[in-house]
């Protein structure tokens, strides 16, 4: 499948660069992360699994039909166990009209199918599709994180997300790909055929000579993560970095503040399990090829044959190395991970102590004082903070005190005070890569959720202490964290849990969107989200939208911010085209001026109240950027530059003594916080 993309399609993947192949084919699924070299590709990790393809999505689908249109009748018997002869035609041509509805709801909203044997027509939406698929697209998309994890390579090397299999047209796949990952999916129209087509490529490539590379050509050179090896405590056993100073609780700058409800909330019904697939019979070796083990061995290997046919005889077209042997620098990277695991395992056979102290010692030249610093001034740079990539910053008060919070691939989560720059602790409960945290409150105490995709950790920020045992995780994203009648309660694209207990809270319906959270609109808790493009208000307990939906720009919507304004409740939307825009929620109008990002792709918006107005922030694709949201114009010139290698991966807004600052983490495992301060005679004030 590379080889199609890259030759046929023009897909850019540089020497060093990996890319993850998606394939959802009829019967199997399997993930596969490659990494491009000098000579072709290198297979890094391969994970599937034998039970789940588009046949369990047509029998998942046909079990919702079944349910919902006249369950009652005593023929859906004969439909879905049939005995004689001519039930078994009836089934056959069931599933067919099934099939065929779920591949014309890939392409529109609606279709109609017709039931054989009742002798009647169903209607069926891609939103009744969607939320049978969601369960078991989850399932593929935890298999593909744990590929990309396996690989050892970070995000920022990741080129491509390819989708293969016919089964991968279904339009949620790409979007909870997306969502999950944070890599916008490669999809073409006819996906069951890249394999094959990729073969007439290899084919092609391989009757023609392979072109010189020009000398004028210089090498192309993989950045590699800089930053020393962290000892890892034991595995399950938190380290405190030392207790930290209880004190009242503040919520994280430019988040809305946690909703209080007077009434009871209602949650959907339980998202319907993976359904059992269509019974299988037979072994030997086809039922091998269909086990897991067949299915990695042969898909492997096939993958093999079709890259290296492709690519082994055109080095030309991916680039030699400096002395145009076609060794390939990427070698070494693959062995990287290696040997800092090595290093991690020697230094946890040692002493045993903790190696806190070993944080927090990076390069702090360049800073500037917090009371003198301007916008754009760094005034805490701690390289080498982590091991790896940072994925998730948040920001708190504690004991009144700012504090940002860090976490990423070295499994570890770390807390800074602002002030002072100071490492004030750790928690090492994870045994996995933290990819999301949040904080929120248990009366006065701030109380931090991490998980690490397979775990959910909930713990206090002032002793380090769990205060619930880590659980199996619902999410690996928190898309937002309040009350719910007095409790400590998360959402994620589904449903709304208990922090504490990570149980679903009853009968609350939440729709998947792009962009989804909660917020209180004239004194009700609802849904606020982009779909297609469009901003949206739902009812929390239909999940229905109220209202019509806003009007919306034509490019895809990249990043969206809610926030509250001169007591109205706002929704800020940026698009691929770099166009940011308020959206008022009570109105359903446009709110304030459009504001352009002309010098950067936008990859997340973050809203600043600096007391004369709001100002937004702007992560992009090269650094940070401030904008005046009442005039429109830029605040300031770019700040915050780096490399591709160390790309900005995650900001939060924070208030140090009245001083507004971005606190960011990096690819390369930097952390940084930036002034914010456009005058420091304006005394700042944290965005509801």
């Amino acid at each position: 499948p590379p080889s199609y993309f890259v030759e046929t399609l023009g897909s850019d993947v540089p020497v060093g660069s990996g890319v993850v192949v998606y394939d959802l084919g009829g019967g199997t699924f399997d993930a596969t992360v490659l990494r491009r070299s000098g000579t072709g590709f290198d297979v890094l990790a391969v994970d599937g699994a034998d039970d789940l393809g588009g046949l369990d999505f047509d029998q998942a689908l046909a079990e919702h039909v079944a349910a919902s249109v006249q369950p009652e009748d005593e023929r859906w018997q004969r439909l879905t166990a049939p005995i004689e002869r001519a039930d078994l035609r009836h089934r056959t041509a069931f599933l067919e009209e099934v099939r065929q509805a779920k591949e014309r709801l890939s392409r529109s909203t609606s279709t109609d199918l017709t039931i054989p044997l009742l002798d009647i027509d169903a209607h069926l939406t891609r939103d009744e599709l969607e939320s049978v698929a969601a369960p078991l697209i989850e399932r593929t998309v935890r298999i593909t994180q744990g590929v990309i994890r396996e690989s050892g390579l970070p995000k920022d090397q990741l080129a491509g997300l390819f989708l293969v299999g016919a089964a991968s047209r279904m339009p949620l796949v790409a979007t909870m790909l997306h969502r999950e990952l944070g890599l916008a999916p490669a999809a073409i129209e006819q996906p069951e055929l890249a394999v094959s087509e990729g073969g007439l490529v290899a084919q092609a490539l391989a009757s023609s000579p392979p072109p010189v590379p020009s000398p004028a050509l210089p090498p192309q050179v993989t950045s590699q993560p800089a930053g020393p090896t962290v000892p890892m405590a034991a595995p399950g056993m938190p380290t405190p970095g030392g207790p930290m100073p209880p004190g009242s609780p503040m919520p994280t700058p430019g988040a809305p503040m946690p909703p209080h409800m007077t009434g009871p909330i209602q949650t959907p019904a339980s998202m319907p399990g993976a359904p059992l697939p269509p019974a299988q019979s037979g072994g030997g070796v086809g039922a091998w090829l269909k086990s897991k083990t067949g299915m990695i061995t042969v898909g492997a290997a096939g993958l093999a044959v079709v890259l290296v046919l492709a690519l082994i005889l055109v080095p030309g077209l991916i680039g030699d190395s400096e002395d145009g042997t076609g060794s390939n620098e990427g070698d070494t990277a693959a062995e990287q991970p290696d040997e800092e695991a090595a290093e991690t395992e020697d230094a946890d056979s040692g002493s045993g102590e903790s190696d806190s102290s070993q944080a927090g010692t990076g390069e702090e030249s360049g800073t500037a004082e917090l009371d003198s610093a301007v916008v754009g001034d760094p005034v805490l740079l701690e390289e080498g903070a982590h091991v790896g990539t940072v994925r998730a910053v948040e920001t708190a008060v504690v004991g009144g005190e700012a504090v940002g919070i860090t976490a990423g691939d070295d499994n570890i989560i770390r807390v800074w005070g602002l002030s002072s720059g100071e490492l004030l602790g750790e928690y090492r409960g994870h045994k996995e890569p933290v990819v999301d945290l949040v904080v929120t409150a248990d009366g006065d105490r701030p109380v931090v959720l991490s998980t690490d995709t397979y775990e959910e950790h909930v713990w206090y920020l002032d002793d380090y202490t769990t205060v619930s045992q880590p659980r199996e995780a619902n999410t690996g994203d928190f898309f937002w964290v309040g009350e719910v009648d007095g409790t400590p309660a998360y959402a994620d694209d589904y449903s709304i849990y208990q922090a504490f207990t990570g149980a679903e809270i009853d009968t609350t319906s939440t729709s998947y969107a792009s962009f989804w959270t909660l917020a209180e609109i004239d004194g009700t808790l609802r849904g606020v989200g982009v779909e297609e493009n469009r901003v949206f208000v739902s009812d929390l307990e239909t999940g229905e939208y109220i209202g019509a939906t806003f009007d919306q720009q034509s490019s895809e919507v990249v990043a969206a911010r809610f926030g509250v304004v001169d007591d109205v409740p706002v929704m800020f939307t940026a698009d691929a085209a770099g166009t940011i825009q308020g959206w008022d929620l009570t109105s359903g109008e446009k709110y304030g001026p459009a504001l352009s990002e002309q010098y950067q792709t936008v990859e997340e918006i973050e809203l600043v109240d600096v007391g004369d107005g709001v100002q937004v922030l702007v992560r992009g694709t090269q650094g940070l950027s401030l904008f005046d949201f009442e005039t429109g114009e830029p605040v300031t010139g770019m700040f915050a530059q780096y490399t591709d290698a160390d790309a900005l991966m995650a900001v939060e807004v924070a208030d140090v003594d009245g001083h507004p600052v971005a606190v960011t983490g990096s690819g390369e495992g930097t952390v940084a916080a930036w002034s914010l301060n456009t005058n420091p005679c304006l005394l700042y004030t944290s965005l509801s």
